[in-house]
């Protein structure tokens, strides 16, 4: 797994989401589900119960991929870094709005473009010429 920087990637950022998501229950207690609005985390983030589940979905995903091989974790970082490109274009019209099942906020949409572009540019460059690589 040290090897592919896809596999690595996957492990490191699945984890981190894995752990914002439980770490987002600190803050929603007596938050609706769906509220348009919700509580902050690290007095930043605005999350709610579905935001919360989403990351440990998101993240698990990512985990299990890379514990699985490189073809896996390339192609599920590539699509999540695609989904957060588009969740991050989306959140820019969400916040503010009753559709805005999320819970999105100006922070979080900084982090899903980040996220964006690291999970992108690993899994569409990273591994493409790999030989070698253990899978």
């Amino acid at each position: 797994m040290t090897r592919s920087p896809n596999r690595m990637l996957g492990a490191i950022v699945g984890a981190f989401f894995v752990l914002f998501g439980l770490l987002g229950f600190t803050v929603t207690n007596g938050v609706g589900f769906f509220a348009t609005e919700g509580g902050l985390l690290a007095n930043l983030f605005q999350l709610n119960v579905f935001h919360n589940v989403i990351h440990i979905v998101i993240g698990a995903a990512l985990v299990l991929a890379a514990l699985s091989h490189r073809a896996a974790s390339r192609a599920v970082n590539a699509g999540l870094g695609f989904t957060f490109l588009v969740l991050g274009f989306a959140g820019l019209l969400l916040v503010g709005s009753e559709f805005n099942i999320l819970a999105i906020n100006p922070a979080d949409n900084v982090l899903h473009f980040a996220a964006a572009v690291v999970l992108l540019v690993v899994g569409i460059g990273a591994d493409s010429r790999a030989s070698g690589v253990s899978v």
